[in-house]
């Protein structure tokens, strides 16, 4: 509220887009300041002071809302002191009034955004850079809900890659009694320890196989006549994939629902190849000249889409164009993520059947793709015609969603290529200290060890749900029900999830992730709850502070100052992180919001000896001031832990 009207002043006598803000190096000088006209010198060719003295002349002119003196500073800043009864005046009653409407737009633009996050390979348990996805994603949709888009979030399921080739083929054949054509499964299905989650007893097996992979010949041939049958379709050994499949992805939805992760869909590449997506897809690429068979060179015999041509490099002669199609029919995975992405576009004249999947803990309905579906013109709501498209996807992803969208763009498809994001993330690895504690054994000290499904190296997400909630009660002061400590630890997760920015790799380190002191979730719902808490006691002693306009000070204290500042940022910061899909920012947002409040309540009057409780105050006006900031500060927050995904604790 504060620095965005002097923003727009500044936009609209600068035409300058992004106006740097920081605190001045002393205090006395103003509430906050800009930089702008040192950068703009240069250009200028005028000395930066003389340039911050005429813009402070011309905005206080007509000066921003809430702002009631300028001045200019050497070696030219611009200093602005802030009209902070003005502000309390406003912002308070607005707080108290919307409530858990406060910040959100009156109207949104409807636009339908379809957001895929999580897909996660269904072959064996989900570990916490999966958990990373899933945080980001979720709380992605969170806030573009609120900002009044119509979000469509989904998991895609890759239920016919080799992921789950391996984990198959391992059943059917790694130990005895194996598989033989028309035997039953229940053979099969005994072979995994009934005492065993089997999302855990697949983690096993899938690193046993690949072990076993590099030195069994039966394996190999095995692994191919088993790819063939599962992307058939109708083998009975596609039903048994299938089966393990769906076993596996209702232990993923049970292990992100821990965390308040849910969705709209679930979309399983095995209907994708059903329906004949990429058949539609192949001829509508060949239709708008996208496509080109390759009929000499490193490429014969396959069908790519053209970005560089043949180059010659050290190694010998390569290939800069995309494959989509291999020389022996098969498609490729990029192949299948641009008849996907069509789809969700609404550009393919294809769609999926829909069944339900079942209710989740959050109410929502859940839906899958089924070959016994119905069509999606007979559903209330539609799935895909989307206008614009989020694919959460680690940045080891870049080059091929960078081909999808440039596909859909030689296509002609430009307007739908540029609503193409990859909403790319840094992969988590392994401090030294975990990867010891995980028996990983290495030849050479490293800085971070990747987590590996091959070698069966990581930290599973339940685990680390676990011992988080674990630790959680370790350090409460008091005994925790069962409901708090679960919700303490999906708060203290979600938000070590989100703090980190998209470029930071996040080093997982046991200690650091297991803290529930300092710039963590549990600070932040410890903050919810004490101003909960405050409410609650001047209820229970029926103090009545109804807002009033003549309850404000005349003149506010530092930390009074600083929690209204902080609340006064929250729909913008909202609005930044829509824009930018940047959700640290929000994370970082609310650990400053929770801070100033505990400042507040701590240092209520800065340099006092004795701290009156709020409840206690004899000056009437003050102390309705103070609880109405307690009550707006606990609506805040209330917004900003929902946004996140995160409990919102009235009691720890």
């Amino acid at each position: 509220m504060i620095r965005e009207g002097v923003a727009k002043a500044f936009r609209e006598i600068l035409n300058m887009e992004e106006i740097p803000f920081n605190v001045p190096p002393q205090r006395e000088l103003g509430d906050f300041s800009s930089a702008v006209c040192l950068s703009m010198a240069k250009q200028r060719r005028e000395s930066p002071m003389k340039i911050a003295q005429e813009m402070a002349e011309r905005l206080k002119s007509n000066l921003p809302p809430y702002i009631q003196d300028i001045s200019a500073s050497p070696p030219g800043y611009l200093n602005f002191k802030v009209d902070w009864v003005a502000l309390a005046q406003d912002l308070v009653p607005r707080i108290l009034q919307e409530g858990e409407f406060f910040g959100k737009p009156a109207s949104g633009s409807g636009k339908k955004v379809f957001i895929e996050h999580t897909s996660v390979n269904p072959n064996k348990a989900m570990h916490i850079g999966h958990l990373r996805n899933s945080a980001l994603g979720d709380t992605v949709a969170r806030v573009l809900k609120w900002l009044g888009f119509s979000t469509e979030v989904c998991n895609y399921i890759d239920d016919t890659g080799l992921q789950v080739v391996d984990v198959v083929t391992a059943l059917l054949y790694l130990d005895r009694p194996s598989y033989t054509e028309g035997s039953d499964f229940k053979v099969i299905w005994a072979k995994i320890p009934p005492e065993k989650p089997l999302d855990y007893f697949c983690w096993d097996l899938y690193a046993r196989f690949q072990n076993e992979l590099e030195k069994n010949s039966f394996l190999l041939e095995k692994r191919e006549e088993v790819h063939r049958n599962i992307e058939g379709g109708n083998h009975p050994i596609a039903s048994f994939a299938k089966e393990l499949s769906i076993k596996i992805v209702e232990s993923h939805l049970e292990t992100v629902a821990q965390l308040s992760i849910f969705y709209d869909l679930l979309n399983w590449e095995s209907d994708i190849i059903e329906r004949g997506f990429w058949e539609a897809t192949f001829e509508l690429l060949r239709e708008k000249g996208t496509l080109r068979l390759e009929t000499e060179g490193p490429n014969k015999g396959c069908w790519v889409v053209p970005f560089g041509g043949i180059v010659e490099t050290a190694e010998g002669m390569k290939s800069l164009d995309k494959i989509l199609v291999r020389s022996n029919g098969s498609v490729t995975y990029t192949g299948k993520d641009v008849a996907y992405q069509l789809w969700k576009f609404g550009l393919l004249k294809k769609d999926f059947l829909y069944r339900r999947w079942g209710p989740q803990a959050n109410g929502m309905m859940l839906w899958t793709t089924a070959r016994d579906g119905e069509p999606g013109e007979s559903l209330a709501r539609p799935f895909g015609h989307a206008e614009k498209v989020i694919n959460v996807i680690d940045t080891r992803q870049s080059y091929p969603q960078q081909v999808v969208m440039e596909c859909l763009r030689q296509m002609g498809f430009e307007r739908e290529a540029s609503e193409s994001v990859h909403l790319a993330y840094e992969v988590v690895n392994l401090s030294p200290q975990a990867a010891r504690l995980l028996g990983m054994e290495e030849t050479e000290e490293k800085k971070t060890y990747a987590m590996s499904g091959r070698s069966g190296t990581g930290v599973k997400a339940k685990d680390f749900i676990r011992m988080v909630k674990q630790k959680v009660i370790e350090k409460a002061d008091h005994p925790l029900e069962e409901k708090v400590a679960s919700a303490l630890a999906s708060a203290a997760i979600r938000y070590y999830l989100l703090k980190f920015t998209l470029e930071s790799q996040i080093v997982f380190d046991f200690d650091e992730a297991l803290k529930t002191t300092g710039d963590s979730g549990v600070y932040l719902e410890y903050a919810h709850a004490r101003a909960c808490s405050i409410l609650r006691k001047a209820e229970g002693q029926k103090i009545d502070f109804g807002w009033r306009r003549d309850c404000i000070p005349k003149q506010l204290t530092e930390t009074e100052r600083g929690l209204l500042d902080a609340l006064s940022r929250f729909s913008s910061t909202v609005g930044k992180v829509g824009k930018a899909l940047r959700v640290s920012q929000l994370a970082e947002y609310a650990f400053d919001l929770a801070t100033s409040f505990t400042n507040f309540y701590e240092h209520p009057d800065p340099g006092d000896d004795v701290r009156t409780p709020f409840i206690h105050l004899q000056d009437r006006g003050i102390r309705t001031f103070r609880l109405s900031l307690v009550k707006a500060f606990q609506k805040v927050m209330e917004n900003v832990l929902n946004l996140m995904g995160m409990p919102t604790l009235e009691r720890i």
